[in-house]
């Protein structure tokens, strides 16, 4: 029987293809003879894919609770037949910078204030903003959808600043700390939306006055990741470990110098990253150190082709998530109340009327990928390719499928061939475009 390929394009541009199915392409028997040939090997796997994703921050549930269409936009992002399929969203343990509101945490009192006992803790601001709602829609649309939360800060009276901008966590709270954390995921969990992991904290190497953050040492972090595994044990809550979250840079400075504690080391589930200084191959080195320890990629987004390559280079280094940051802001790029420019988000509405909003062109580049890599795919065998071609990333799907995307940065129409134990087919890859092909295995 002849097999074919499937095939779908995306432009950078946003206006040539939009996630755009092409003919199929034949496959033939094997023999090279082509200048570019890309090598698929679903014989030999990596890591499994847990998901891909953007966030629910609250300046995008603030934004989508503007629009008439807010409700069919969501969808767009999460439905994994009528829109692009993301499977894991990041969500904010109190405020982050991008907000409509001021700044608040589970557990705020008057200034000069504490509760020991967490008595007057509370997610109703999530409630109330419309936080919750808008997750529970999601699950209703992608029941598959797995949630994961970051804190930017804790409650300010908790802190050395004794305010949620800035400061660090006092040693002598962290079994409040654990208490608080593990009270929000039972909160959440009560309201139906289950808590897949937690990072302990968002950027724990950035503090800022200016906005919730919160500095926490490597040293403070794996001694407070053990007062968090322990109250997690004593409840038998069941949700993930996630340490770091921050820059490639640190990774062996930091996670790496946590991981060597043995204690340290069983209460962590993996490792989480950031992409604003350093270098991808810096997170696939701790992977060559610690290879049974899951690494995460949980925010950064990027553009264009490039940015696509760059996300299939984190997972061709053991990254076994992407998740973008922010999915709805603004023509001015509001809300956001923090000190850091906002960047376009894939989905942008008018400042002056919001009936009116509009996808970027990486609305459909990112689908490009998760449209069609399905949590618990395995990255498979490939060739690289080259930047000056065509570069790749292959995954075998849990349905049997092999799904190859690539990426054509030049500005050119780049032709090339895909061969794999089964057979070969060729392929053009328009200029500045990404392409995903899928094909049965075997």
């Amino acid at each position: 029987m002849t097999k074919n390929a499937e095939v779908w394009f995306s432009s950078q541009d946003g206006q040539r293809f939009k996630l755009s199915r092409q003919a199929d392409l034949v496959f033939s028997e094997a023999d090279g003879g082509r200048e570019t040939i890309i090598r698929v090997d679903p014989s030999v796997t990596y890591q499994s894919i847990l998901g891909i994703g953007c966030s629910f921050d609250e300046a995008t549930v603030y934004n989508l609770r503007r629009m008439p269409e807010g409700d069919r936009v969501l969808k767009s992002l999460v439905d994994p037949v009528e829109g692009i399929g993301w499977n894991l969203m990041r969500i904010c343990f109190g405020s982050s910078d991008f907000t409509a509101r001021e700044y608040y945490s589970y557990d705020d009192v008057p200034e000069g204030g504490t509760d020991l006992e967490l008595a007057h803790f509370s997610i109703q601001k999530d409630v109330e903003y419309g936080i919750v709602e808008t997750i529970q829609k999601a699950l209703s649309y992608n029941p598959d959808l797995k949630i994961f939360a970051s804190p930017w800060s804790p409650p300010g009276w908790m802190k050395s600043s004794g305010v949620m901008g800035g400061g660090r966590l006092l040693s002598g709270y962290y079994e409040v700390a654990a208490r608080y954390y593990r009270m929000a995921i039972q909160a959440y969990a009560a309201q139906g939306i289950p808590i897949y992991a937690m990072t302990l904290q968002n950027e724990p190497l950035m503090v800022h006055r200016a906005y919730p953050t919160c500095k926490m040492t490597w040293q403070e972090q794996r001694d407070f990741l053990k007062a968090v595994k322990k109250e997690f044990l004593a409840h038998d809550v069941r949700t993930q470990i996630w340490i770091f979250d921050h820059n490639f840079k640190d990774a062996m400075r930091y996670p790496a110098r946590i991981l060597e504690d043995a204690e340290a080391y069983a209460a962590a589930d993996g490792v989480a990253f950031h992409a604003y200084e350093g270098r991808v191959e810096q997170m696939g080195q701790l992977h060559e150190v610690f290879p049974q320890k899951d690494l995460f990629f949980t925010e950064y987004s990027t553009w264009t082709t490039q940015g696509i390559d760059a996300i299939l280079g984190y997972f061709r280094n053991w990254a076994r998530s992407y998740n973008a940051w922010v999915a709805c802001l603004d023509d001015k790029r509001q809300p956001n109340a923090g000190p850091h420019g906002a960047s376009p988000t894939f989905v942008t509405v008018s400042s002056s009327d919001p009936a009116q909003y509009w996808r970027i062109a990486e609305y459909y580049l990112l689908g490009q990928i998760s449209v069609f890599v399905r949590s618990g795919a395995h990255r498979i065998e490939s060739d690289y390719g080259s930047r000056r071609t065509v570069t790749n990333a292959a995954f075998l799907n849990p349905d049997g499928t092999i799904v190859l995307v690539a990426v054509n940065q030049t500005g050119e129409a780049q032709p090339f061939r895909v061969v794999t134990p089964d057979g070969q087919f060729d392929a053009v890859l328009p200029d500045k475009s990404v392409a995903t092909y899928r094909w049965p295995a075997g």
